[in-house]
């Protein structure tokens, strides 16, 4: 289940019943994948842009990668979900934090590097969303600014599809975490991902609550992102991960 990585999540749909997920987010995302997604944005300014000052990260979460940046960054974030921004103002002091989604975010500010991880943008509505945040993006670097990112390819889809197959139309799993047991289960529909979660959170008397969460994520082919990229960006690097599954680019404001 990736969104144990995740840096931001837009709920799809919450039972009513349900804890916001930001109760739970810090003790199921590992902290290891979250230096390493901070250590590939490092390499890129290292390669392409060494006297960056100003980082951005769009669905930045809790700040789980953020923190990681090096204090000779000045660093900021934007997330759409309120509750989030108030742990990265709490947990990351000397930065600066937004409430927006990614694509209509208008900031005062303008920034060397701009970047998004944990596959996030494929959790926006429509491509046309996709156009906007990539325009966005764009209006938001200095001259030469980099915008660095990771998004599922379709081959997540048909490997999703395959395992669904394999296992009986599940692929569901259980996995205990501090505050109890997560469960999850996909589902493929066209070009859509869907995360079917549960949380039952071990309550002090012993027994459980159970929390509910629902979320989507929206994959394109490489062909039509890059297509989508190149009115905005140079494309330095479109490096292929997870056997394909996932793409990592690293573009240059054109």
């Amino acid at each position: 289940m990736q969104l144990w990585g995740l840096c931001m999540v837009k709920y799809e749909h919450r039972s009513k019943t349900s804890k916001p997920f930001v109760s739970f987010w810090e003790s199921l995302t590992s902290k290891q994948g979250a230096r390493a997604r901070a250590h590939y944005v490092l390499e890129s300014i290292k390669e392409y842009r060494k006297q960056a000052k100003k980082i951005l990260e769009i669905g930045c979460g809790i700040g789980m990668v953020l923190v990681n940046l090096p204090e000779r960054y000045a660093v900021y974030g934007l997330d759409i979900e309120r509750d989030y921004i108030e742990v990265c103002r709490r947990r990351i002091p000397r930065g600066r934090f937004f409430v927006s989604s990614m694509h209509n975010f208008k900031i005062d500010e303008k920034f060397d590097v701009i970047f998004s991880a944990n596959d996030v943008i494929n959790f926006l509505k429509d491509f046309d969303q996709w156009k906007s945040t990539f325009k966005a993006v764009n209006e938001h670097l200095n001259r030469d600014g980099l915008f660095i990112f990771d998004v599922y390819t379709p081959k997540m889809l048909r490997d999703t599809l395959h395992w669904l197959e394999k296992y009986n139309r599940s692929t569901s799993s259980v996995k205990e975490f501090p505050k109890g047991y997560y469960y999850d289960k996909e589902m493929v529909k066209g070009n859509t991902l869907t995360w079917d979660s549960r949380i039952f959170e071990r309550l002090p008397n012993g027994l459980y609550q159970l929390n509910k969460y629902r979320f989507k994520e929206t994959i394109y082919p490489v062909a039509k992102m890059k297509s989508a990229l190149s009115e905005h960006f140079e494309i330095l690097e479109a490096n292929l991960r997870e056997e394909g599954r996932k793409i990592l680019f690293v573009c240059r404001k054109r």
